[in-house]
């Protein structure tokens, strides 16, 4: 059973203030089409990259389009062990992340343009097969990120509405270099 389809759009007080931006980004839409759209556009932008396109940077201190979409595959292996824990009882509070430690640690441009594809799209499917797991009930979990609360709810909604950020980005600042 597809839970996901049907997930409320979650409360204020339900998640960091912060998210608030990706949150209303996907609030209110299918997010399995919205899942959909992002993995067809994230493939029709990144597959056709070259190595050295994907180093491509559209200002100093800026991060490569691989450093960009390594950050998004962290970002939702993230998500994704917050969502498990929260939806199997998890009480223990979750710290936050500094996104531009993980990125400068990670060597995102080592490695390939299409490893990098790869790996999201494999951590997709993943997320989708573990939403088929929680029950019903489990949907309504509540956890503590950061010293705030976080509903699954929001977290789900959190993963798509961050790439859709990402992806308006990439739009706007990378694209262009590359045309």
């Amino acid at each position: 059973m597809e839970t996901i389809l049907g997930l409320k759009i979650p409360e204020d007080g339900s998640y960091n203030p912060f998210y608030k931006r990706y949150i209303d980004l996907v609030a209110g839409k299918n997010l399995r089409d919205v899942s959909s759209e992002q993995e067809e556009q994230v493939v029709s932008i990144f597959q056709p990259l070259t190595s050295s396109m994907g180093q491509v940077t559209y200002q100093t201190g800026k991060w490569s389009l691989n450093q960009v979409l390594g950050h998004i595959v962290d970002t939702e292996k993230i998500m994704h062990f917050r969502a498990l824990c929260i939806s199997r009882g998890e009480t223990a509070a979750f710290p936050g992340f500094d996104q531009n430690s993980y990125v400068e640690t990670a060597a995102f441009n080592n490695v390939s343009n299409q490893e990098l594809l790869s790996s999201f799209l494999l951590n997709r499917q993943l997320f989708w097969q573990f939403t088929r797991t929680i029950p019903m009930e489990q949907w309504n979990g509540i956890g503590e990120v950061s010293g705030y609360p976080m509903s699954l709810h929001a977290l789900v909604h959190i993963i798509f509405g961050h790439l859709e950020h990402h992806l308006v980005l990439i739009r706007q600042h990378y694209l262009p270099l590359l045309a």
